[in-house]
């Protein structure tokens, strides 16, 4: 691979970005698992304020996430060799604190189902079923994304090999987009008694797989770059306002207010136009610089639970919408800092917990 290709894909997205898109994200992530609207506050003002919010624009955080998974996957990938190099980096960064993280939500509700505090449904000690309760996040369902990343990564050397005829590879995305809408969106199969599991999520692999061709189209993307840079206010006032035209009329399909559509028919037009946005402005957006995201994302959702459990007396006193303003900034808070003090204080934890992060 020549020098000026390698220059160009590393010039497409600058570190700052990424770091500012992972960080935005990460707290989009938070915000989606502090939703709290039931079935009586659903058609409400705060019911429509946090539907929008959560699953309107934050519902493509996880999206951006396997488009910059899959892109620096293949940013600096020529050949096979390359590939199965950087399949072995993964077993650290993504692999490692999948399980890691996985175990450790198991072992807490393990623990707690030996207290009159926890209902022990679903909890066995049984070693094929803590085998199967860590590799199928039984009791951490936000895992399921760094599990969807470990599957698109095994197929990373087919993916190589599309690559190499771009065209035809952007032709295939094509057809796996309208695969996911109009056909099957993900292989779901019970594996516990109580819940299913995605085996693989069409619709989750579409980003993952643009992600990757965002590499073999970096000389079309980096001429959109350009027209971003000279029209920065513009393009960001049209991508903000479209992203707020999207995100709502996601947000009505989604609470099923209208039934027409596939529940993300609009979520590729969300994440296209929070992408272009987050281009416009991520060197105007401060962010925490020593924090992993992957622990916020691994560590928010115990914080979440035990928040929720000592705020339930709250609950019911409190408006909805600012209980989950509460909510949301408080786990934001206790999850970047708990990131934060473990990359800076405690090194060794944060290797483990990250991958390296």
């Amino acid at each position: 691979m020549s020098n000026k290709i390698i220059e160009k894909k590393e010039l497409l997205f600058e570190s700052r970005f990424l770091s500012v898109a992972f960080f935005v994200c990460s707290l989009m992530v938070v915000g989606i698992h502090s939703y709290n609207i039931s079935d009586s506050t659903v058609n409400t003002a705060a019911g429509y304020i946090e539907s929008f919010l959560c699953h309107g624009i934050f519902i493509a955080a996880v999206p951006v996430f396997f488009f910059f998974s899959g892109y620096l996957f293949f940013r600096n990938v020529s050949t096979t060799k390359d590939v199965f190099k950087k399949m072995g980096t993964r077993v650290k960064s993504v692999l490692m604190p999948f399980l890691v993280w996985s175990a450790i939500y198991l072992v807490i509700f393990s623990l707690a189902s030996l207290t009159p505090f926890y209902s022990s449904d679903g909890v066995s000690f049984a070693p094929l079923d803590i085998l199967k309760g860590i590799v199928f996040y039984r009791f951490s369902f936000p895992l399921w994304y760094m599990y969807q990343l470990v599957m698109f990564i095994l197929l990373t050397p087919l993916i190589n090999v599309l690559l190499k005829k771009r065209y035809l590879s952007l032709a295939l995305l094509a057809v796996l987009i309208v695969i996911a809408i109009f056909v099957k969106d993900s292989f779901d199969v019970e594996i516990f008694p109580d819940s299913n599991r995605s085996l693989f999520q069409i619709n989750f692999f579409c980003y993952y797989f643009a992600g990757c061709l965002a590499v073999k189209f970096s000389d079309v993307l980096l001429k959109i770059k350009q027209i971003i840079e000279n029209k920065r206010v513009l393009v960001a006032l049209v991508s903000g306002v479209l992203l707020v035209g999207f995100a709502f009329v996601q947000s009505i399909i989604f609470e099923e207010r209208i039934t027409f559509f596939y529940d993300r028919f609009f979520v590729p037009f969300v994440f296209i136009c929070l992408f272009i946005f987050l281009w416009c402005i991520y060197k105007k957006i401060p962010y925490v610089k020593n924090a992993s995201t992957m622990v916020v994302y691994g560590v928010h959702s115990v914080i979440g639970t035990v928040l929720g459990n000592l705020l339930a007396g709250v609950y019911s006193k409190v408006p909805t919408l600012l209980y989950f303003i509460l909510a949301y900034v408080t786990v934001s808070i206790l999850s970047f800092t708990f990131a934060y003090i473990i990359k800076r204080f405690i090194k060794p934890i944060n290797f483990i917990l990250s991958g390296g992060r």
